[in-house]
């Protein structure tokens, strides 16, 4: 199986670096796959949760752990978009051999990540509720949700760790072993949520601390694999290894993401309190339909990473040409990925939704969104693919730009076209954010302001090799 270039391979006579472009479009399938069936693993965390609470617990329990999801997004988010930068670094240190920077970031990032995951854990656990009641949560649900979220926000530390290494192993071409790491902590979820949710009886509670409980295994695993130096790199947390460079190179690639992820959640609450105001049915079915949703655009976002990563890499080892042809090939992949979802959930969205266990008009409500939302899908593809490109050669501040101008039009369409569209309104708004996003990546793109970033990433390439 074909991955990601290794430092000096395939040297051309003209000393440029970097593996020939043909069969790139396989290698960024192989590299890209382990990173989706990661992704609908960590996402069957949740799933399995909506799965066992539906089916067993009822619809209000459902609800009442869907209306969760917005506020702890909102936390998880920030802790996983400083891991951006660590994935950008290391691929361009990979590709230019760099391994004593990569152990840098490691240490650098795993102290700052740590520190930042508590901090953000005792802040969840205490405004949650208040949060639950600003958002005009029913009151219905209001109990269920705050104690599913007081569990849930004692593994932010876990997950914060399992994605710091996961993107640690990312940038050096390895998108195996995360996948290892969540098939065990996948199994270990629903084995527990069968025997705390349905065999003990500890309702929603129950299903939180499998979570947690998984979460924390997958994180273990995986930095138990990095101790052992099966990374390529030396990995520890002593601050001796840590480096300020590192931590301000870091945080100046990540902190536009972070924005952008804040943001985002902080719209998806508004967001959330506009579903809110239509009532349970509705919040279980767009809440539900968002489930599968989150997972049909999954290999459409994993193909935007493994664009940024390989191109990071071709750009680290000088190799301009390939950089820009994981960006057209890649682009392919995921509008042709897409394409198959729209199918997938236009004919077959109603039944996927009933799965959790819903009445017949939560099927119908979550069957329409589908048949608003799934013809966007390859425009998402599109503004993935270029977004991911643009953060291979780290010019990042306009991808987080864009993505926080088209949620806060979301929002404004969604409160503000509410009256007249009803529970549509979620689904059309997002679809025109998505329109309005591609508008910007293209003229972005075509005006060619990106390549001077590679010009100077270049630059500095050939000035470290001579």
């Amino acid at each position: 199986m074909s991955g990601p270039m290794e430092p000096g391979e395939n040297r051309g006579a003209d000393g440029s670096a970097g593996p020939r472009n043909n069969g790139l479009a396989k290698e960024l399938f192989w590299f890209a796959l382990p990173l989706i069936l990661s992704g609908l693993l960590q996402q069957l965390y949740n799933i399995v949760d909506s799965l066992i609470i539906g089916n067993v617990l009822g619809e209000e329990a459902l609800a009442a752990a869907g209306a969760s999801g917005p506020i702890l997004n909102l936390f998880i988010y920030v802790c996983t978009g400083l891991v951006t930068g660590c994935t950008i670094l290391v691929s361009h240190a990979w590709g230019a051999g760099e391994r004593k920077k990569a152990t840098a970031v490691a240490a650098t990032f795993g102290l700052f990540l740590l520190a930042g995951s508590l901090a953000l854990a005792g802040i969840g656990l205490c405004l949650h509720r208040g949060l639950l009641s600003l958002l005009h949560t029913p009151e219905a649900l209001l109990a269920g949700a705050s104690e599913y979220l007081s569990v849930v926000f004692l593994g932010i530390p876990f997950l914060a760790l399992y994605n710091l290494a996961g993107a640690l192993l990312r940038g050096t071409g390895n998108s195996r072993t995360p996948l290892v790491a969540i098939i065990l902590a996948s199994l270990v979820n629903v084995g527990l949520d069968l025997l705390l949710v349905w065999g003990v009886g500890w309702g929603i509670r129950g299903a939180a601390v499998a979570t947690v409980i998984a979460q924390a295994l997958s994180a273990f695993y995986l930095l138990w694999y990095l101790r052992q130096g099966k990374g390529g790199f030396y990995f520890t947390l002593s601050p001796r290894a840590a480096s300020r460079a590192c931590l301000a190179e870091g945080l100046k690639l990540s902190l536009p993401r972070v924005i952008q992820s804040g943001a985002s959640s902080l719209g998806s609450l508004l967001l959330q309190s506009v579903m809110n105001s239509f009532g349970v049915d509705v919040v279980a079915a767009i809440t539900t339909s968002y489930k599968v949703d989150s997972l049909a655009i999954l290999p459409i976002l994993n193909m935007s990473t493994a664009i940024s990563v390989f191109t990071g890499q071709s750009i680290g080892a000088g190799d301009r040409q390939r950089a820009l042809e994981c960006l057209r090939r890649g682009r392919r992949l995921a509008v042709g990925v897409a394409l198959c979802i729209t199918v997938l959930l236009v004919f077959g969205g109603r039944f996927i939704v009933g799965l959790f266990g819903v009445p017949e008009e939560v099927m119908d409500l979550g069957q329409r969104f589908f048949w608003l939302l799934a013809a966007f899908y390859p425009v998402l593809a599109c503004n993935e693919s270029v977004g991911g490109f643009l953060q291979g050669v780290k010019d990042v501040a306009f991808p987080a730009v864009v993505n926080i101008a088209a949620l806060w039009l979301r929002v404004a369409l969604s409160y503000g076209l509410a009256g007249v569209l009803g529970s549509d309104v979620i689904a059309l708004s997002e679809g025109a954010s998505w329109v309005f996003a591609l508008v910007c990546f293209t003229l972005r793109y075509r005006s060619g302001r990106w390549k001077r970033r590679v010009a100077d990433e270049l630059a500095r390439a050939g000035s470290a090799g001579r």
